[in-house]
C-alpha cells in the first residue's frame, strides 16, 4: 500500500512488517498493526514488505498472508531461528529502497504522519538511526557484558534506517538465542552504539514530530513516562506500562531513566 505526499520525497521509503506465527493469538496482532496501518496515514509515499516467519505448518501461513491481501505488501520469508534483528538482516537484500521502516510484530500505530516524522528527523544532518522509544536501562544483572546505567540505546520496535546503514549494521549481529538479541538492541556493541561509532546521532521521535537527543529521551513522553502521550507506535512493552498500577509504573519508570527523568542532562553518549 503506499500514501501519497503532495510533496513526493527524493529517497524511497520501505516499510517492512514481521509478522511472526510462532504466537497462538498472532492474526490478532497482525489484525491490529494493519488496522492501526489502514487508520492513520503515513503521509509520504512508501512500499509494504511483510516478513512472514515462525508459522507451525503452510496452512497457518497461507491464512496470515490473507490477513494482508487487500494491502498490495510484498512478501518475504525467512527463517525464525534468529529473531526480530536476524530476520530484518536476512530480507535486506530483498529490500532496494533508500530508507526502511522495521516494525515487529507487536506494532500498532498511534498517530497521522507517523512515518514522515521518522524520516524527516532521519534527513536531518548526521542523523544515522531514528525510533519511536528509547531507553538507558542496563541488563548487566543479566549479564555482566551488558554496559552499566545509564546505557543508552534506541529500542528496536519500531525504528528507521538508511538502507546503506542497514547493511553495515544489522547482519554484523549473530543471534542465535534471546540474550543475543537482547545484546543487539542494548549490548557493549549494539545497533545504537555503531551507529555512534560511523560519527552519527540517533533520535528518538515523538508523535509531535521532534526528534530528541539522548540528554531528552527520559522527558520526551514516550516510554514508561507520565502517560506516554508522545508515543507514536505501541508495542507490548508500552501496552504493559500503560495498563500497570502506578506504583509498578513508578519502578518501571526509575529502572528505564534513573534520575534522568527529573533533570535535563547534559549529552549521554556511551563511555
Amino acid at each position: 500500500m503506499r500514501m501519497t505526499n503532495p510533496a513526493r520525497a527524493s529517497k524511497s521509503i520501505a516499510l517492512v512488517y514481521l509478522a511472526r506465527g510462532a504466537e497462538p493469538d498472532h492474526l490478532a496482532r497482525f489484525n491490529a498493526f494493519l488496522e492501526s496501518y489502514r487508520r492513520f496515514s503515513a503521509c509520504v509515499d512508501h512500499t509494504l514488505f511483510v516478513i512472514f516467519k515462525g508459522f507451525r505448518d503452510d496452512a497457518r501461513r497461507e491464512a496470515a498472508r490473507a490477513v494482508f491481501a487487500n494491502c498490495s505488501a510484498t512478501a518475504i520469508f525467512t527463517a525464525d531461528g534468529t529473531f526480530d534483528i536476524g530476520s530484518y538482516a536476512e530480507a535486506l537484500p530483498q529490500i532496494p529502497h533508500d530508507r526502511i521502516c522495521f516494525l515487529n510484530t507487536n506494532s500498532e500505530i498511534l498517530c497521522e504522519g507517523w512515518l514522515a516524522k521518522l524520516a524527516v528527523n532521519l534527513d536531518q544532518p548526521r542523523v544515522g538511526i531514528v525510533s519511536a522509544t528509547a531507553s538507558f536501562e542496563s541488563l548487566a544483572l543479566l549479564d555482566p557484558r551488558f554496559p552499566r546505567f545509564p546505557n543508552v540505546h534506541l529500542r528496536s520496535n519500531a525504528f528507521m534506517m538508511n538502507r546503506k546503514h542497514a547493511v553495515d549494521v544489522l547482519p554484523a549481529f549473530n543471534i542465535q538465542q534471546k540474550k543475543d538479541a537482547f545484546l543487539a538492541e542494548s549490548g557493549p556493541d549494539s545497533i545504537t552504539r555503531r551507529i555512534f561509532g560511523m560519527g552519527l546521532m540517533a533520535r528518538v521521535v515523538g508523535r509531535n514530530g521532534r526528534g530528541y537527543q539522548p540528554a531528552s529521551w527520559a522527558l520526551s513522553e514516550t516510554f514508561r513516562r507520565g502517560l506516554q502521550r508522545n508515543l507514536m507506535v505501541h508495542d507490548n512493552v508500552t501496552r504493559t506500562f500503560e495498563r500497570s498500577p502506578w506504583e509498578e509504573k513508578k519502578s518501571l519508570a526509575a529502572q528505564t531513566w534513573g534520575e534522568h527523568m527529573h533533570n535535563r542532562t547534559t549529552m549521554l553518549l556511551p563511555g
